[in-house]
């Protein structure tokens, strides 16, 4: 027998082999979301392994449906910009619909998801996960403030959280890194407004403070 034949013939009794062991687009997903969701559950403290499960599969449910509504609403706008690529301002209008339907979803899933949270865990645990489900963006960044302006006031300090906590409720819902963090984008511009008329220099005490970081480094 030939090397080629050989080859051949391995390659027909290994395919079946081969196969079953590929993973679906399913499996692949639902491992990714297991894996975010241990890594947000694993730094925080729960009183049995039966809860910390229970709060893993909210947190995985959450990124599938997220991810499913995105993909329902790429592909209904993606229709209708098809359908109607003759008419731009049907054609908008009926896009602007559907991104408001979905809104509206996103909007019921995020209270329901929240309610659900608030029976299995406490507020500071509540906390944790939203921190985890957005890269921990608003407490690093509520520091980040702090550490650059020493100087900031109480009431100062306490209007800067209350708006990266309000960010970080919308960014929970965000279907994307590049969404979740144009949330905090969008407010930390806002922070910024507020403190420039406050009186603070951010450009003056931005260099300041990435130049005393370098140094400490």
């Amino acid at each position: 027998m030939n090397k080629l034949l050989l080859t051949i013939l391995i390659s027909i009794i290994l395919s079946p082999v081969i196969a079953q062991n590929e993973e679906s687009p399913e499996k692949a997903y639902t491992r990714v979301i297991t894996e975010r969701a241990d890594k947000i559950v694993e730094v925080i403290a729960f009183d049995n392994d039966t809860l910390k499960i229970r709060v893993r599969d909210l947190v995985m449910e959450h990124y599938r449906f997220l991810s499913e509504q995105e993909d329902l609403r790429n592909a209904d706008v993606a229709k209708i910009r098809e359908e109607l690529a003759e008419n731009k301002e049907l054609r908008d209008a009926k896009i602007d619909l559907r991104k408001a339907e979905q809104e509206l979803k996103i909007r019921d899933h995020h209270f329901a998801f929240v309610s659900a949270l608030k029976i299995l865990v406490s507020e500071e645990q509540i906390d944790q996960i939203k921190d985890g489900l957005t890269y921990n963006v608003c407490p690093n960044t509520y520091i980040a403030f702090q550490d650059m302006i020493p100087a900031l006031k109480a009431e100062e300090k306490e209007q800067i959280l209350i708006w990266l906590t309000e960010a970080r409720e919308h960014a929970i819902d965000g279907g994307s890194s590049k969404e979740k963090h144009g949330w905090f984008g969008k407010y930390k511009g806002r922070i910024n407004n507020y403190l420039s008329a406050q009186g603070y220099d951010l450009n003056k005490l931005s260099k300041e403070w990435h130049e005393r970081l370098k140094k400490e480094k």
